[in-house]
């Protein structure tokens, strides 16, 4: 089985990536399927709201005649009141936009706060809690990875259920996995294996900024729990909150700049059905892993981007019918890319092995 490894700033459940994944057809379909029971009536809207605020995604109705809801998919670290509170502030503004109140959708990838938690249900939909939200959505819905690994035990998976594990469990590789066989997750990983082979000649520069305001988002609103709970001057909070109005701009600024559809190639399905029924391209995250996320930047090095080149090209050849790694091809087409500067092909694939190994460990 290839091992495929993603890159810290790829891993499945960051803003990237989420966005990313929830721009094609077939995973719209997923969500628009479990949470209003429709199919091809959904596409990607506008995220911008009128009051300058901005949702993650937002999918709207492909036609006003069909009077279906938007649906509002947040992907956040951290789900805690203040969050909350800018969800309403969403749901608000879609409803000023659309005449309709949201469904709202978020996906917990890391820690549902306390305080939110004594307040949700269990809900009809799977791995899904209800949050109340009398007055400005027909449904709030957090997903967090506890609730979905009560969904896990049956094979292949609920596809509603393959895509939120794949979301909340953020593993970088499709060796470690229970589900390695389900169709559902062989798409997932097929997709992000697209993406990421897309941005390969892409400066990196922008996903370390997003990375890095992520990281300082996070430690706001950690600062801003703590200014909250013991009740620290309003002037301190103030400012902040301007601070993360900043970060939020810059954000929007260069994540936005490779990001849509076009970031996906128009054949991914045709490519994807045709790796679905290859059992052995198979990939998912692996339910154990620890719930403790390090916040700390996940820069990529010049080293790993050069063997996850690689890996890629390996990767691709096998997917067209090659047995045989091309190590001087590979080589020539690096050395092109300035990806590494080994002294030859040989030197290359020695280095490769050594990767691999250790990806390997990390594994188990």
């Amino acid at each position: 089985m290839s091992l495929f490894v993603l890159p810290k700033w790829l891993r499945p459940g960051t803003d990237l990536m989420s966005k990313a994944i929830i721009h094609d057809s077939k995973i719209i379909n997923i969500i628009t399927t479990t949470l209003s029971n429709t199919q091809n009536d959904y596409l990607v809207g506008n995220p911008e709201w009128n009051n300058g605020t901005r949702s993650d995604v937002v999918l709207e109705a492909k036609s006003s005649v069909l009077n279906l809801p938007p649906i509002i998919i947040e992907i956040q670290h951290t789900v805690n009141r203040l969050f909350m509170k800018r969800v309403i502030n969403y749901s608000l503004e879609a409803f000023n936009r659309h005449k309709l109140d949201p469904i709202v959708l978020i996906i917990c990838t890391d820690t549902l706060s306390d305080s939110v938690a004594k307040e949700v249900k269990t809900s009809d939909i799977p791995a899904c809690y209800d949050f109340p939200s009398t007055g400005w959505a027909p449904n709030c819905l957090i997903v967090c990875k506890r609730r979905v690994l009560e969904y896990t035990d049956t094979m292949p998976l609920n596809p509603f259920i393959a895509l939120t594990l794949f979301l909340t469990s953020r593993e970088l590789t499709k060796n470690c996995s229970l589900y390695q066989d389900d169709p559902t997750m062989q798409y997932l990983y097929t997709l992000v294996s697209h993406f990421h082979q897309n941005r390969l000649g892409d400066q990196h520069i922008t996903d370390i900024l997003a990375q890095v305001l992520d990281t300082q988002d996070h430690e706001h609103t950690k600062i801003l729990e703590l200014i909250d709970q013991n009740s620290s001057p309003k002037t301190v909070a103030k400012a902040i909150k301007n601070l993360q109005s900043q970060n939020y701009a810059m954000k929007r600024k260069y994540t936005d700049m490779n990001l849509g559809p076009s970031s996906i190639p128009t054949n991914i399905s045709t490519a994807i059905a045709t790796a679905t029924t290859t059992a052995a391209a198979a990939a998912v995250a692996d339910p154990t892993i620890s719930e403790n996320i390090d916040v700390t930047l996940e820069s990529v090095t010049p080293y790993e981007r050069g063997m996850i080149f690689v890996e890629n090209f390996k990767h691709t050849r096998m997917q067209k019918g090659f047995k045989r790694m091309d190590w001087s091809a590979c080589y020539s087409k690096g050395i092109e890319l300035k990806l590494f500067k080994y002294k030859s092909a040989d030197v290359l694939r020695n280095q490769f092995n050594k990767y691999i190994n250790q990806q390997k460990k990390n594994c188990q």
